[in-house]
């Protein structure tokens, strides 16, 4: 069946590889989504942490007011997150999307599972080693 969008960021975030390739199969094959719905989910996310790089936020609302969403828990895991990965691997991050949309749109000729699944592989490859 479906995943929640979140599911599969919380796994990328946290760097649990194979964790992430099933979700992002299942949004694929359960979930009735072409991989650049997928595509779509990471951009926003990933673009929500870059908005956070030198933003200087301090709480969840400086980090709702850089993002340009409601203070919350949405506003509080971001900036979380922005702090664990850091600067380098969410400009990282931005490249890798960036990469895999001129590729699910036939740069390569790869198969869109394939693409799919090596920008999730790499992305969940940004997070801090334990």
């Amino acid at each position: 069946g479906g995943v929640p969008p979140w599911d599969l960021t919380d796994a990328l975030d946290r760097g649990h590889t194979g964790k992430a390739l099933e979700l992002s199969r299942r949004m694929v094959h359960g979930g009735d989504r072409h991989p650049l719905q997928i595509l779509a989910i990471l951009h926003t996310h990933y673009v929500r942490l870059a908005r956070l790089d030198g933003a200087d936020a301090r709480s969840d609302a400086d980090a709702a007011a850089a993002i340009g969403i409601k203070p919350g828990y949405p506003a509080k895991k971001a900036l979380e997150t922005y702090r664990r990965l850091g600067t380098g691997p969410v400009a990282r991050a931005v490249q890798l999307l960036a990469r895999a949309d001129r590729d699910l749109h036939g740069e390569t000729g790869l198969e869109a599972d394939v693409v799919l699944d090596v920008l999730v592989a790499r992305l969940s490859r940004l997070a801090p080693t334990r």
